[in-house]
Parts: structure tokens; sequence; C-alpha cells
């Protein structure tokens, strides 16, 4: 070893006394990737990088040893040197000169990201592989930068000089430098047992990408010091400290056994073994083409609600990881009600895939850390065995959590795979290594589509198994996930034009194929009524006069408020409003009472008599069943879901004469001036299913048929040209932050004009059509300055962890008027002056650090943003001025 190379520094501690050397680092990665390669990266990776197994061991080992050959420079080693100064002597009496000031503006120009990558370009490897190193800190550089420093340049034209070889002496500093590059990439060449250059390929985008985020893995976990101590400044490091150093962080860090599944086939023994029933031919059908498929990609299964697509694609996941060699599965839903809602459920399945070894699981939205279930389970490997094989792992959190077995959460996860955000790589890992789940694909707009498309050409270029889930899909929009996911710009007309239902759209290789799927369960004629809102209490009033159930959507929250208050003075007090604009405890305790007034185990004596009022929340994942429904219009697909609520279940005890089912429309959302309906779907989708909807629908016979017949068209009215301006405006919108498409020599300026945000909460805003919505946590403040919870009960002054968790719960979204673009940074600072002296300790608690509060006073009421609003567990929130928003 050359002697400066041991005082090379890497890291330095909180104090003078701490330091690492860059050998030791270099050293720490590449014994962490060689673990990550035969414990963590499935057996498909080195496919999904397009490289053969052995020559990805060697580029891995080859990126993680010289990922941070870009410390070895001048500008590097004399910035970190201030905190280790002991160190600076021994670096110049080796020959190194390094200057006595240089000005932190001119050191920002060379990263030392950055310098690894023109470093490594300057000794003629690959531009691919130099990407990597110069993206391992989580943004892929522009060219540009690169080619600004390139080394083979004239002195005078390499922007940043002074930051590799200095102000003085850099051409004996050259030389020197030059001498340990030379050896450090003679090192990464011995330990990656590659002999030479000429051996490395040019890497595609896709490998870079996921190969990107192994390294970042890597180098995290090499760069924690609770798993990799620094050592004393009077220690040099020695070779005798590995291999000890690192199978004692492997040690601490206790990562669970990655998921695989070996099951070729699924029998119906298997099924009911797993899930408690014999599959039902849907189901069967689908489990039969996935088993046969020999280079299965996407799959898209259309069919009913409640036939159980749910469980075929879970029972499908663990056939595709054995035949594919994939480690994990993702759920992916619309919101978060519906990812918590299916959380147990995959919980019950997973911990049947979990019972000789430990598995990681994690539920990943914005509210994950306040569910019960989650937070239930046990933290880290137990010491004892425990009943469930299932464990949270505290190192797959925040940007890393798509990296455990089972993850669960809102579809925001996969969409940020196609955002430009830091990082983004970490999410494609994790996403590749598995096989991805959409549920209820139907209920994404515009401006998501774009992103699950952009997603999705990702996913097929790492020959990522996707499964998308849906009851009503119009065929234009099937076919072009399905084009999204080959990379292709369209497909034969015959695959758009087939209305069969249920019906399984999947990919085998490159061919596309589609087939009808048996449908075994129930077929219900829907008599449809269209209706005023001026009906709408008296046709309340006699079903429940009858004894019927009745069930009322509408499409914003001011309308169900007003209706609701109308049923309660009107009619009857045995009535439950549902929407999103309640607290978690209210909505969850709302929710439990749905499910036992209204689910599938309901009785006579709970439905008799019981409405139910509430908006698109109850549209989906919810197992809820109406007498009788009366719904705003609304898209055609979003009605047949609604009207999946109706005699959803067979019961002998419905009042005869609500024993056929009858869906009552309500258009004057559509025929009235600037309605919330309008606003929130667009016109000519609404004037379109009007005059579709037929006075009688089977079900599911008619689905396919009705909303290909609604989304088909073309024309030429006024509505369709607006409602075309606003999808492609949605697109453009979209394409301000989107990753560029899995194509191009390199990564170089995919994240350029990133997303710069660390809040989750920001970045999916971002993929759900930029409108950032504001959640509050809604509290009492008193006159005297006492702060309650809204149920009067006192915050104590100690501030209790169950009371930080209990005040998180507590949160609300404002309606969105309250959050556009040109007033949410006023309502974000009212907010902020109102609440800022009275929660300042608040701030210690992870959980409440910075929340907006928003207080009530003891009548439940404020002003915000000169409205009036107020809450109670029966309303909600509730806007003074009527409010178009869900």
């Amino acid at each position: 070893m050359i002697p400066i190379k041991k005082s090379l520094i890497a890291k330095s501690g909180k104090s003078s006394n701490e330091w690492l050397p860059l050998w030791m680092h270099l050293r720490d990665t590449l014994e962490i990737m060689k673990i990550l390669l035969d414990e963590f990266v499935s057996d498909s990776f080195a496919e999904s990088c397009g490289l053969s197994k052995k020559l990805l061991i060697q580029i891995a080992i080859f990126i993680a040893y010289i990922h941070d050959i870009g410390k070895a420079t001048v500008g590097f080693q004399y910035k970190i040197g201030l905190a280790v100064k002991e160190r600076i002597g021994e670096i110049e009496y080796y020959g190194l000169k390094l200057p006595a000031f240089m000005e932190t503006d001119r050191l920002n120009l060379t990263p030392h990201a950055l310098a690894g990558e023109v470093i490594l370009r300057y000794y003629g490897f690959p531009n691919s592989i130099a990407a990597i190193v110069g993206a391992h800190h989580g943004v892929s550089l522009g060219a540009g930068s690169v080619k600004a420093q390139e080394l083979n340049q004239r002195q005078a034209d390499i922007k940043g000089f002074e930051n590799y070889f200095g102000y003085e002496n850099e051409n004996q500093n050259r030389a020197l430098l030059e001498e340990i590059w030379k050896s450090l990439i003679d090192d990464a060449l011995t330990y990656s047992q590659i002999e030479s250059i000429d051996e490395l390929p040019e890497l595609s985008s896709n490998a870079q990408m996921i190969l990107t985020g192994l390294l970042i893995m890597a180098d995290w976990i090499a760069s924690n010091t609770e798993y990799f101590p620094l050592i004393s400044v009077d220690d040099m490091g020695d070779e005798s400290y590995y291999t000890y150093r690192v199978e004692n962080a492997w040690e601490k860090i206790s990562f669970p056994e990655m998921w695989s599944s070996l099951k070729q086939e699924y029998s119906d023994f298997d099924f009911r073994d797993t899930f408690g029933f014999i599959p039902r031919s849907t189901q069967k059908a689908m489990l039969d083409i996935v088993a046969e498929t020999k280079n299965p990609g996407l799959f898209i299964l259309e069919a009913p609600m409640g036939c159980g697509k749910t469980e075929a694609a879970l029972a499908a996941t663990e056939l595709l990881t054995a035949k594919l060699k994939k480690k994990g599965v993702f759920f992916g839903l619309p919101t978060q009600a519906t990812a918590n809602g299916l959380f147990p459920r995959v919980i019950n399945w997973a911990e049947k895939q979990s019972e000789e070894f430990y598995h990681s699981v994690n539920l990943k939205h914005g509210g994950a850390e306040l569910n019960k279930i989650f937070k239930s389970i046990q933290k880290g490997i137990p010491e004892e065995e425990t009943d469930s094989g299932l464990i949270v792992h505290s190192w797959f959190c925040d940007k890393k959590a798509c990296l455990a077995d089972f993850v669960v959460g809102t579809v925001d996860q996969l969409l940020m795979a196609a955002l430009k955000r830091k990082h983004v790589m970490l999410l494609h890992l994790g996403l590749a290594e598995k096989v991805v789940v959409i549920d209820e694909v139907h209920a994404y707009d515009a401006y998501m589509n774009k992103y699950l498309e952009r997603a999705l050409q990702w996913l097929g270029k790492y020959h990522t198994p996707v499964i998308l889930l849906s009851a009503t899909l119009p065929a234009q929009r099937r076919m072009a996930l399905v084009n999204a996911y080959l990379s292709q710009k369209e497909s034969s007309s015959e695959f758009e034009a087939n209305i069969d239902y249920p019906l399984l759209t999947w990919t085998d290789d490159f061919e596309i194929q589609q087939k009808s799927l048996p449908y075994n369960g129930s077929h219900q004629n829907i008599e449809t009524r269209q209706i005023k809102d001026d009906e709408i209490i008296s046709i309340i009033k006699n079903a429940v006069d009858f004894g019927g159930c009745v069930g009322v959507i509408v499409n914003t929250v001011s309308r169900a408020q007003k209706i609701y208050d109308s049923i309660c003075t009107e009619i009857t007090d045995k009535v439950l409003l549902y929407h999103a604009q309640f607290i978690m405890p209210d909505r969850n305790q709302k929710e439990a009472e749905l499910i036992d007034k209204v689910g599938k185990k309901s009785g006579k004596e709970e439905r008799k008599g019981f409405v139910v009022v509430g908006t698109q929340v109850l549209e989906q994942s919810l197992d809820i069943d109406f007498d009788v429904l009366i719904t705003d219009i609304c898209p055609m697909d979003l009605l047949l879901q609604r009207i999946g609520r109706l005699h959803r279940h067979e019961r002998d005890y419905r009042p005869d004469i609500l024993k056929g089912p009858v869906c009552y429309v309500v258009t004057d959302e559509y025929d009235n001036k600037g309605t919330g309906s309008k606003y929130i779907y667009g016109e000519w989708l609404l004037k379109e299913t009007i005059e579709f909807l037929p006075e009688t629908i089977m079900i599911p016979d008619d689905v396919s048929t009705l909303v290909q017949k609604v989304y088909s068209l073309e024309d030429s009215s006024e509505e369709y040209k607006k409602y075309e301006t606003e999808m492609n405006l949605a697109k453009s919108r979209a394409d301000k932050f989107l990753i560029k498409r899995p194509s191009g020599k390199d990564i170089h300026g995919l994240l350029d004009k990133s997303i710069e945000t660390k809040d989750d909460n920001k970045a999916e805003a971002s993929v759900r059509g930029g409108i950032s919505s504001i959640e509050v946590l809604l509290m009492k403040r008193l006159s005297d300055g006492t702060i309650t919870f809204i149920d009067s009960t006192i915050v104590s002054s100690e501030l209790r962890k169950d009371e930080c968790e209990r005040i998180a719960e507590q949160k609300v979204r404002l309606p969105s008027k309250f959050s556009q673009k040109w007033n949410i940074d006023n309502t974000i600072e009212e907010i902020e002056n109102n609440c800022r002296q009275y929660i300042e300790r608040w701030q210690e608690s992870y959980l409440l650090k910075g929340k907006l509060v928003l207080f009530l006073d003891e009548n439940m009421e404020t002003e915000l943003m000169n409205y009036k609003l107020s809450y109670s567990f029966q309303k909600g929130l509730i806007s003074e001025k009527e409010s178009d928003e869900r």
C-alpha cells in the first residue's frame, strides 16, 4: 500500500479524537456489498440489470470499493482535515500539499461523488459505471457538470481544477494523486476479480438505477457509526480488524431472512389452507394462467366487486415470486383508508409465508405510525421465538421502506418511482426486487396515470411482475398500461375492442394475451332511476318507513352534510355521516359502526331504517351493503363501483318493497352550473354517463360494455374539447417532475430539477396532481390558554408519549380551497401564527414535530382565511361557506 493511502481521511467524528481512514470505509462498503449480494438481492437481480450473475457480482463489488475515490482529492482532504487536524501533518509529510485556505463556494463545485465520476472517466472506465459512482449520493448529475471537469482538458479549462489538485504545487499533487487513484482502482479491480477495464460493459439505464440503489444501501450501512464505529485518531486501522468488524456490524443490523416462494402451482387445497375457502372460478382461472405463463410480466385483472381479486393477487404473487425468483410484494391502494383496510388481510397471508423464518413487513403512508395493527407488530427479531414470523425492522423506514419483504402502502409510494426525487434509486431497488400489485387502478386521474405509466415502463425493464386490479377499467387505459409496461407506442386494436368481463390481459415476454374468465357469482338486474335533488328526502323516508337500509353517496362534503341535516330534521336520527374530513379516531369509530350496521355480517335489526350518507370514500374497499342506493351522477366506472354497494350480499329479510335493487341517480350536479361534481369530474364525462345510462343494468354482465361506451367515444362537442384540454394540461403538469424513460446510455440528468423536499407529504402531493393538501391536528384551546382534545380531555404539561400519540391521531385534512397555489402559503402562515407559541414543546416529539395545529375554541369553532370552521363528531369539519371539495 502506498504509505499516504492509509492517511487519507474518509470521515471525522463529533470530536477531533475520532476518524475513519478512506481505505477502511471503502473496505467496509465492499464487505457489506458482498453480504447484500449473498443475502439480500434476489436471484433475478442480474437479469433485471441485463447481466450475467458473475459480471453483476464483479461490478457491484468494484463500485462498492471505488465509490468514494473522489475523497482522494485536495479539496475534500482539506475540508474534512479541518475536523481532524492531527492527520493533516501526516498527509503533507507524504507529499500532498494542502492549501492554507480554500473558499467554500469553490469547494462546492466539486462534491466528492462528482469527483469520483470524473476520475473514473479519466481512466477510461465506461461512462455508465462512472455515472453510478457520481450518483451514489442520490442524484444523477447532468452530463454538462461532468464534462466541465474532465481531467484530460487543459488545466485552465477544468472547472474546479483547484479542488482536485490545489492552488499551489498542483503538478506535484497531481502526480501523487494519480498514483493514489491508480492504486485504489487496482485494489478495486483485484477485489472484484476484474482483470481489465475492457471487461466492463456499458450498462443500461435500468441497470445503473438499481445498482446505484444497491450502492446507496451498502454505503449507508457502512457509514452508520453504530454498525461501523470510527477509530481513535491515533489508530491508522489494520487489516486484522477484518472480518470481525464486518461480522459484528452485520450482527447488530440483524436483517431478517428475505422472503422467497417455492410454490409452482396453487391447488384448491393450498388456496383453502391460505385463505379459508375454495377458490372461485375467476380466481382459479387466473392462477392457472399465471402458472402456465413462461415469461410473465404484466397482469391486468378486470373483475366484479367482491369476487376476491385481492386473494387472487396474493396467491399469484406466490407463483410469480417462485417463477421469477423475486423477493417480496408491494401492494398499493388509492388511499390511506383503503391501505389500512387491506393491511390486516395481507398480514394474515404473510404470516403463512413466515412460518420458518422472520420476515419484515411495512405499512407505508403518512399515518402508518398511528395504525394500531402496525404498531403492535414485533420490532426487530425477538430473542425468543414468537407465534408470528413478521417483524418491523428499524432500517426499513422512510425512503428505505419499500426494501422490506411485505409492503402495503398508498399508490403514491409506487408513483414516486417516476418522480424526480433524491434517492429515488432506493425505491427502484425495492420495487424491482418484488411482485408489485396495484388495486383499483380505475381510481387514478390523468395526472397520476402519467406517473403510473412511467413507473410501469421502468418496472417492465426490470422484468418486475406487476398485477393491476380493477372492477371497471376503460379499454384505452387497459392498453395504455400494457404499452407502458412493454415500452411500446401501441398494440393491436383487438385487445382494446374486447369487452368481455371478467377479463385477464397479460404479457408473456413481449406477447400480449387476453382471456375471458369464468364467473360463478351472482348476476343482478339493477334498476336505475334519474331523479332531482328535491326527491332525495322523500325516497329516503319511504325506504326508512318500510324498514329499509339506505345508502346516499354524493360528490362533495358540503352536500353530504346538508343532506345529513335534512335527514336528521325530517326523517330519522338513525343516520351516519361518513367522509374524509373527520379526525382519525372519529373516522375509525364511524367505519366500525358502518361495518357493524351495514357490513357483511350485519343483521336485520341493525339495518332496519338505518341511513348512511357519505362521499367517494364509500366507493372503495368497504364491504358494505344497502337495500337502496341514492347517488350523485359521476363517471360511469365510478357509478358502477357505487352500485356494487347495492344488494351486495344475499339477504332473505329485505323489505318486500326493496327486494328489487334500485339505484337513484341525482342529475342536478350535471344540470346545474358551476357544481362541485363538474369541477371534480369534468362536464363531458358526466354528460356521457347520463346519455348511456340505461334503465336497467345487469351486474356484472353490462359493466365493461357501459364503461367502454362512455370512454371510447370522441366527439366535437365543447364539453369534449374542454375535457381533452384538461387531460392534456394535467399530463403536461405531470411532466415537470417526471423522470426520463428507461432508455439512453446513462442516467445523467435523470433527476435534473428534482423535487427539493425531505417531506413525504410534499412528494406525495407531487404525484397526486401537484396540489398539496393541508393536514392539521385539530385541538381545542380554552380562553384561559388550556389545551384540550376535542372531547375536552386536558393535555398535561408533561406531554407524555401516549398523549403525543393521541395528539398525532387528531389529524384532519382541510378542504382543498385552503391549499390552492394562490393561498396555500397564506393559509399555513395564519395557522402557524395562531399555534406557534402554544406548541413549542411539542416539537420535541418526533410524532408532532413540524405539524400544523388548528385550535378551536370552547364552542368548537375558529376562523381561518375569512371562513368560519367548526367541528362535530356527527358532521366532521364544517366550513361556513359552501365547499366544493370532497
